[in-house]
């Protein structure tokens, strides 16, 4: 009875420890740019964007998420609205005296325009992104949205639509106010969003317009080569921004040898360099954009059908294992002096194991290629070759779970103690019945036993009267 006991109790705790459990582990990625720019930055807040890659790395970044006012950074979102809302640019528009009076008193940057002067909105969508002519956005506010609130309304959607979650604009000018604001991460959305837009790039990229008697030079002073202190040969466009609370502002791209990118630089300042007083937003463009240029390079970081990783398979024919391979090449800004001992491959959410059958380059997951700590490139991980699956061990795997439930190992551990129970009380009642036996055998034995002294006793007294003379007549 306790070798049953023992070997029920071992039979439990054996199907206790191979019940399967999983550690789960999570992992975060906090973007922060894929390198740190090695020279000196003067904005509180910037971005550097590839532009040659769909996805539009942030190669570098600082605050990009920090509350800041745009100033004429603004007038990007006006001329996007007024694109998209606008059926014929060509159309006529009258300047009304409320669109002038709305300026009065703000010293804000216009072109000169007038009641009654009559434009056509591409000449007013020049004049917004060239010269950033406050009146201009007036009028095309007043135009397309009927009123500035109404206006308003039209950015703010527009942006939200985009995926911007950091901004609201009250006005269409950037004139300061404390409630219009935004990031410099929402002003690369809008930037990317309006480089899609070939009449925005063609209005944004103008390096002078001619209206009137005057001829406006682009606010963006890196584009004239007469600004020798700011010029950069190889930036276009695209808008600048200025006032006291918002600092100097600049959004431009530049191209070099088949490298394009997009410079966002907010609040950066005035500083004394060479003994002048510069405009370090330009500065700071040109220093992200030489960077850049200098530092990066495009290098293929992993190759189609590379192993990244290996992880268990159920039920595969002949094989237990499975390779993880990169789907295709990755190629990505690296710095010029890479080393490729730096670089690791880490899988993003890898499932603990797959189940057979399996085809050649299924996805399984995505990894993530690092380089000094920091993400450079993402590739998908797909199955290195197909498995058959083992009918046998499917059978066997399903019987292992089947018997490793919960549920099923409680039932069968109650079965276990019942047939236990049900052994101890069938034994209980043998073992009695048996006394039981033995005690009437025992019994019957004694009775026999006296039941033939009994006899025996009778044969004697007959016996002793065999000699007596026969009875008197």
């Amino acid at each position: 009875m306790k070798k049953l006991l023992s070997a029920a109790i071992a039979l439990c705790l054996l199907l206790a420890v191979s019940m399967p459990f999983t550690v789960y582990a999570k992992d975060a990625n906090n973007d922060r740019g894929m390198y740190k720019v090695s020279e000196k930055v003067y904005a509180d807040a910037y971005m550097l964007v590839s532009l040659d890659d769909e996805s539009y790395p942030v190669i570098a970044q600082k605050n990009k998420d920090k509350k800041k006012y745009p100033a004429s950074l603004t007038k990007i979102v006006t001329a996007m609205v007024t694109l998209n809302e606008a059926k014929n640019l060509q159309a006529e528009v009258t300047v009304s005296k409320a669109a002038i009076d709305a300026l009065s008193g703000t010293d804000a940057q216009v072109a000169g325009l007038r009641p009654g002067d009559k434009l056509t909105l591409e000449e007013l969508l020049y004049l917004t992104m060239v010269h950033s002519a406050c009146d201009a956005c007036q009028v095309l506010a007043e135009y397309i949205g009927g009123n500035t609130p109404a206006f308003c309304k039209l950015m703010n959607d527009w942006c939200k639509s985009i995926g911007c979650k950091n901004s609201n604009f009250v006005n269409p000018d950037g004139l300061h106010d404390p409630d219009h604001y935004t990031t410099a991460a929402d002003m690369e959305l809008i930037t990317l969003e309006a480089l899609k837009n070939e009449t925005f790039v063609k209005i944004a990229t103008t390096q002078q317009y001619e209206y009137g008697d005057y001829t406006f030079i682009h606010t963006n002073f890196m584009l004239d080569k007469y600004h020798v202190t700011y010029y950069y040969e190889y930036a276009e466009g695209i808008k600048t921004g200025s006032t006291s609370q918002a600092g100097y502002c600049v959004i431009t791209k530049a191209s070099k040898n088949g490298y394009n990118y997009l410079a966002i630089v907010m609040d950066s300042p005035i500083k004394k360099l060479d003994g002048y007083d510069t405009k370090c937003s330009f500065i700071d463009a040109a220093t992200l954009f030489d960077w850049a240029f200098d530092s990066l390079k495009y290098s293929t970081v992993i190759r189609a059908n590379d192993v990244v990783s290996e992880i268990p398979l159920v039920n595969g024919k002949d094989a237990d294992t499975i390779q993880l391979v990169a789907e295709k090449d990755v190629t990505t800004l690296v710095p010029t002096n890479l080393e490729e001992s730096g670089l690791m491959i880490k899988p993003v959410e890898q499932p603990e194991e797959l189940e057979a059958p399996i085809t050649q380059g299924d996805y399984v997951c995505d990894a993530e290629i690092y380089y000094g700590g920091k993400v450079i490139a993402k590739t998908k991980l797909v199955t290195a070759k197909s498995v058959e699956l083992s009918t046998f061990l499917k059978i066997f795997t399903a019987l292992r779970q089947f018997f490793g439930n919960k549920i099923v190992l409680a039932v069968l551990i109650i079965l276990i103690l019942l047939v236990l129970l049900y052994i101890y009380i069938l034994y209980s009642r043998m073992v009695k019945a048996k006394k039981r036996s033995a005690a009437k055998r025992r019994r019957r034995e004694q009775l026999d036993e006296e039941m033939n002294r009994n006899i025996k006793n009778k044969s004697r007294s007959i016996s002793k009267h065999d000699d007596l003379p026969p009875p008197r007549r």
